[in-house]
């Protein structure tokens, strides 16, 4: 996930203009095989709209428990990503604004907004272990 995060934030406001001959190159997640992903500007506009929205959709229910899975206390999922996914609202509100220039921000403020105040200040930049051997090696 970080190198597609890392796509997302050398994006910036006047790549819009940018022609959609553009190509993306980001990593699988580790457990199914970290192999490279190649995707034009569309795609990746895809993708980026399908990952910040399947997020939404989770991160409310995600949050209401702790979860050992994911080293979250209760109310620190919202953290998860946190600057990852706020980029990506801005670049969907720029790229497509036709129907996402002002809906995407106001869902992402509508689901923030049910966070727990205690926990807006974190924000958890690295995926959480997926394995004990991934556990084992972050502890190191």
């Amino acid at each position: 996930r970080s190198t597609v995060d890392e796509t997302v934030f050398n994006w910036n406001p006047r790549d819009v203009n940018e022609s959609t001959t553009s190509h993306y190159t980001f990593l699988a997640r580790p457990e199914l095989g970290r192999f490279e992903i190649h995707v034009n500007k569309h795609e990746w506009i895809d993708f980026i709209e399908l990952t910040l929205s399947d997020w939404l959709e989770q991160v409310q229910g995600a949050a209401e428990t702790a979860s050992d899975r994911f080293c979250w206390k209760a109310g620190e999922a919202y953290a998860y990503r946190r600057t990852a996914y706020a980029k990506m609202a801005e670049i969907l509100s720029h790229e497509r604004p036709d129907r996402l220039s002002s809906v995407v921000k106001e869902t992402v403020a509508h689901v923030y907004g049910t966070e727990h105040s205690s926990t807006r200040h974190l924000v958890q930049l690295r995926t959480p272990p997926m394995s004990d051997s991934a556990k084992e090696a972050l502890a190191a």
